[in-house]
């Protein structure tokens, strides 16, 4: 009997098992790499969090946003306004310095993303992540200074 046509002919299940193994001894497993991302204090491929580059000041503003409101403006089941207004100035996709490497080019982006979240050109898809992009910009705004 076979399942999915593991078992099946040419393909024993012996074999797929094996290969299986192999694979996981080869590459590591997901939890493996959580584990070893936690010992560097990084964030694992995959997950929920983004983190931009800048500067120290605008990082730590934005750090400090992340804490006090506890809202991640870039969840992985949602779009952001941030890169909605990215993709719209001809952009390939969000790279990891949208904020630019100043508090001036993070202040200037972020009051973007406000004013576009308090003036929609259409209604909001998820009216509840954008009230909460909205909190965490104005409070990311305000620790910028």
């Amino acid at each position: 009997m076979s399942i999915s046509g593991i078992g099946a002919v040419g393909y024993p299940a012996a074999g797929y098992e094996t290969r299986k193994t192999e694979r996981n001894v080869a590459g590591g497993n997901f939890a493996d790499a959580i584990n070893k991302a936690a010992t560097r204090n990084e964030a694992p491929k995959g997950t929920n969090t983004f983190r931009p580059e800048s500067s120290d000041e605008v990082m730590q503003a934005w750090d400090k946003a992340l804490a006090e409101t506890g809202v991640n403006p870039f969840p992985m089941n949602r779009i952001s306004t941030a890169l909605v207004l990215h993709v719209e100035s001809g952009q390939q996709g969000l790279s990891s310095t949208f904020l630019g490497n100043s508090v001036g080019s993070a202040k200037s982006m972020a009051e973007k993303i406000i004013h576009r979240l308090e003036n929609p050109l259409t209604p909001a898809a998820n009216p509840d992540f954008a009230g909460q992009e909205l909190i965490f910009y104005k409070k990311f705004l305000e620790f910028l200074g």
